[in-house]
């Protein structure tokens, strides 16, 4: 994906297209906030000196899981949004950012962030069923 906002909504249609009735309405909504507040904290955040290097995405089907690899973009600076997410609680309802990092830990089955080839992944996992 190119490293620009304007990328943001048509790599999730993509990547939405191309999971198509493997995840039910639920699972499918979560992954839809999820990826989109990924993306979007990626190109807003992940600082890196070439603004050119593309974010590469890599889906996986496995089992009953759909699993979202997010690689920040060559050069980009460590961030384990694991590390610095707020407690849903603790967000002003009424503020128009500051809910991403919470809203992916909150909707994802699985968040796992860290080095992978010499960049950094932050990994997402979807599942049917109850979520927690």
């Amino acid at each position: 994906m190119p490293n620009s906002i304007d990328s943001v909504d048509k790599t999730v249609l993509s990547l939405k297209d191309a999971i198509e009735g493997l995840l039910e309405d639920d699972a499918l909504f979560r992954f839809d906030i999820c990826v989109i507040e990924a993306l979007t904290n990626v190109v807003k955040h992940a600082k890196t000196s070439d603004v050119n290097a593309p974010v590469q995405i890599t889906l996986t089907l496995k089992n009953d899981k759909v699993i979202v690899d997010i690689f920040d973009p060559v050069g980009a600076t460590y961030f384990d949004i694991r590390e610095h997410a707020p407690d849903m609680s603790d967000i002003d309802e009424m503020a128009e950012s500051g809910r991403g990092l919470a809203l992916i830990l909150q909707c994802a089955n699985d968040v796992q962030y860290g080095p992978w080839d010499n960049q950094n992944r932050l990994s997402l996992t979807f599942e049917n069923g109850v979520h927690e």
